[in-house]
């Protein structure tokens, strides 16, 4: 999924692994990292996408 990274954050993949994003930066990352960056307010979804909610 495309997304445009809004302000400076990292994301935890698993105990060893993370990735760091930097504000004004548009990336693909898999639905999962997507859904946490956007969750948090830090990303917004590029194009038709959206984003899974916890109503779904």
């Amino acid at each position: 999924m495309k997304i445009r990274i809004k302000a400076d954050a990292h994301h935890r993949i698993s105990s060893g692994r993370s990735q760091s994003f930097h504000a004004g930066t548009e990336v693909s990352v898999p639905k999962a990292t997507a859904d946490a960056l956007v969750a948090r307010g830090v990303a917004e979804v590029i194009g038709g996408e959206k984003p899974s909610t916890e109503e779904e």
